[in-house]
């Protein structure tokens, strides 16, 4: 039986110009969703900065000069309970588990190729699926496939899970490990009870069958538990309430979240997450408003593509001029709401342009006065001289 089926459609010249109009409409939605999206973005703050106000604390005895405060709490991350993830994983010194299910499973994925006729405006459209088998957390449903025969994903019959302790410990200070961000765990070989018929340890994973491990049939199961052990050094972020860290808010943010290793590590991964979201949100709105810029110059390229040739010359002059303009409108956009999120930078530009009107005036005025000749105001006598 073909993994791979390809669909062509032919486009008239009438529809894909219809098409083209209809795309206008969603330009013109998009282009300021991405511009507001922009502006939001550049006003988010850089948590990292937030979190340096934190007050570091020792973590072996509590200090009372912190009481209310926003503090960082740097120790062992420890707890009295006992984690255990019933059959797959046993109980033991564990802040937290991650049971990860896997299932052996068909995967579609799509190609779209699309041809343009010489002459007359039309185009061929060929999208090929394609279907292969691969370990998946989260297996499609096949009856949502454009070719679901032959590739069925059964139900999966059992799910993903993380579960962790009531509370624990950093030092004296104690957290409530259910509520607080913690970090992720590491894998670790499942150390299981009393597995379920046919199910069988091997390696890092536990599978439904002996033979899945090298031979695996769709609808096989694998699963690998990820653990935050108990031991590790950690930081944790919010505010010292007696023998508690608790929820803290700052500037409309709230921290209340476990970070791995030290204080300044915390402050790198705040950093690192603020850089990684803001430079994708500016990359995906940059690209929204050329998407959006294509999208109402669409009906020009569609309306010359009557002459195959005249219709790409088109579509790549305006390619070209719409990628300038959504670098120029996306950078503007950054750059002016920087400097509005900004109040001190935007004071100063402010007084900068005060200062320099007044000193266009006042330097005005000095030359008027210098010179008055040269004023607007000062009469010039153009009646030609008398005849004697």
């Amino acid at each position: 039986m073909s993994n791979s089926y390809t669909k062509t459609t032919r486009n008239s010249w009438g529809s894909r110009i219809a098409n083209s109009f209809m795309g206008v409409l969603f330009g013109f939605l998009l282009i300021p969703l991405s511009i507001w999206g922009l502006w939001w973005n550049e006003g988010q703050p850089d948590l990292s900065v937030l979190a340096e106000k934190s007050i570091a604390v020792d973590a072996s005895q509590i200090n009372p000069d912190t009481e209310g405060q926003f503090v960082a709490v740097t120790g062992k991350l420890d707890s009295d309970a006992t984690l255990a993830d019933d059959p797959w994983m046993q109980a033991g010194k564990y802040i937290s588990l991650y049971r990860r299910v896997e299932m052996y499973a068909w995967e579609e994925s799509t190609s779209t190729t699309e041809t343009e006729d010489t002459i007359g405006g039309g185009s061929t459209t060929s999208t090929t699926y394609s279907y292969n088998k691969t370990w998946t957390e989260t297996p499609g449903n096949s009856a949502n496939f454009e070719y679901p025969a032959g590739h069925e994903n059964p139900t999966k019959p059992i799910d993903s899970q993380g579960k962790s302790v009531e509370s624990a410990t950093i030092g004296v200070y104690q957290i409530a490990a259910q509520q607080i961000t913690l970090p992720g765990g590491e894998r670790i070989s499942p150390q299981p009870g009393t597995l379920p018929d046919g199910y069988i340890l091997q390696g890092e994973y536990i599978y439904n069958r002996a033979e899945a491990a090298s031979n695996p049939q769709v609808g096989d199961i694998r699963i690998s538990i990820d653990a935050l052990k108990s031991g590790v050094t950690v930081t944790a972020l919010g505010q010292q309430q007696g023998q508690q860290i608790v929820r803290y808010e700052v500037d409309k943010q709230e921290f209340y979240r476990v970070f791995s290793g030290s204080r300044e590590d915390a402050l790198a991964t705040l950093h690192t997450e603020y850089l990684i979201r803001i430079w994708l949100i500016r990359i995906f709105g940059m690209l929204g408003i050329f998407i959006g810029l294509q999208l109402i110059v669409g009906p020009i390229g569609r309306i010359l593509g009557v002459i195959g040739i005249l219709g790409k010359a088109v579509d790549g002059i305006f390619g070209i001029v719409n990628a300038i303009l959504a670098l120029a409108i996306g950078f503007a956009v950054i750059i002016i709401s920087q400097i509005f999120h900004n109040i001190w930078l935007l004071l100063i530009i402010i007084a900068l342009i005060v200062a320099g009107v007044v000193y266009y005036l006042r330097n005005r005025s000095n030359k008027i006065a210098t010179n008055p000749s040269t004023s607007s105001d000062t009469p010039t006598d153009n009646t030609p001289p008398a005849m004697t």
